[in-house]
């Protein structure tokens, strides 16, 4: 064998999807089954082509349908090298665009596309430069699909459910029945099942792969997060006396809500991880300022002036303060209170019909 070579079936943007090594020489390209290269192209001959070595014989012009405007020099036969010759047939070739009939013999540079009937062909030979290996990216490099330990999906599910079930009873008032308890455990656990099989199917379209554990986790790590601070922030503010701590739970949330789509959505782009933190963090931008807008129609921006429920008073680590103060403190509510009263009273009188 002269030379080792491969030849290459693209498609129409010109990646490999099939690859066929030269085995010997003369290599014969056709639809029947004796060929070395069968194709399955119903605008193929029997045996369409015969790719020759060349090993310097004089090269004759190529016969094409242009005339006197024949191939270049490029597509001419060149000594030491692959020459395709076209066998009878109704369609011919095209060599990187250039025509060629039945019967002509043309070089085949490892540059130039050959297309027979519909299918399309790539050369390499042993004599091309192969280009330098191509360092690996990230996203690339096998997935860990099972990075944690098998125990540490369902033990953390499990402590959601715990931490839902405790704050259900915190909140029950004695009638609830237990179709009521079942539901309100029940319901946020298929909400983030379903939630996160949503996002393992795009994870399946776009990278071929099913990644319910790996969205499940997010959710679980995520939700379990936000409900220990849901919890702890109203602990905090009645313990220190500070009820504008009760704030951060608008923001903890929303935070946390961008922070859980960006994790998912690096597991589906993995590539584009910073372009998503920064789209996903301007949209959570976005809806905390209109958060504080709609909310300065009551009096307070992100958090309220007081705490609707106490915790038991065991918890109490400030001084409490006298009544004096706390009634000397309602009196600043006068005003706003006053200010929105007048407010409604204009709205109403504005939007019914005037008497006679």
């Amino acid at each position: 064998m002269d030379h080792a070579a491969v030849i290459e079936i693209v498609d129409r943007d010109g990646h490999c999807r099939d690859i066929h090594k030269v085995r010997a020489w003369p290599l014969r390209i056709g639809r029947s089954p004796d060929c070395d290269l069968v194709l399955s192209d119903p605008h193929l001959a029997g045996v369409h082509a015969l790719l020759h070595w060349d090993r310097g014989e004089p090269a004759t012009e190529p016969a094409t349908e242009r005339g006197d405007a024949a191939l270049d020099a490029r597509a001419a036969p060149a000594a030491g090298g692959p020459v395709l010759e076209l066998l009878p047939s109704h369609n011919g070739a095209w060599l990187d665009g250039a025509r060629l009939v039945a019967g002509s013999r043309a070089a085949w540079p490892s540059s130039a596309l050959l297309q027979i009937g519909t299918t399309r062909l790539r050369l390499r030979t042993s004599l091309d430069p192969l280009p330098a290996e191509k360092p690996m990216s990230r996203a690339d490099e096998p997935v860990k699909r099972d990075a944690r330990p098998s125990w540490a999906l369902p033990a953390l599910l499990a402590v959601w459910a715990l931490m839902l079930w405790v704050t259900n009873w915190a909140t029950n008032d004695g009638s609830a029945t237990w179709v009521d308890i079942v539901s309100a455990l029940l319901a946020p656990v298929g909400i983030a099942l379903i939630w996160s099989a949503l996002w393992a199917l795009v994870t399946q379209v776009f990278r071929h792969w099913f990644a319910f554990g790996a969205h499940l986790w997010r959710v679980l790590v995520a939700v379990v997060a936000m409900q220990a601070l849901e919890v702890a922030l109203p602990v905090l503010a009645y313990m220190f006396n500070l009820p504008r701590l009760l704030a951060l739970e608008t923001l903890v949330m929303s935070v946390g809500a961008a922070l859980l789509l960006w994790w998912h959505a690096t597991v589906v782009w993995p590539r584009a991880s910073r372009g998503l933190a920064v789209g996903i963090g301007a949209m959570c931008v976005v809806g905390l300022v209109l958060t504080v807008g709609r909310r300065t129609e009551q009096q307070y921006w992100l958090g309220p002036n007081y705490m609707a429920t106490l915790p038991p008073p065991a918890l109490r680590i400030a001084t409490p303060k006298p009544v004096d103060d706390f009634i000397g403190g309602m009196e600043a509510l006068e005003a706003p209170l006053l200010k929105q009263a007048q407010k409604r009273n204009d709205q109403a009188g504005g939007s019914g019909d005037n008497d006679e």
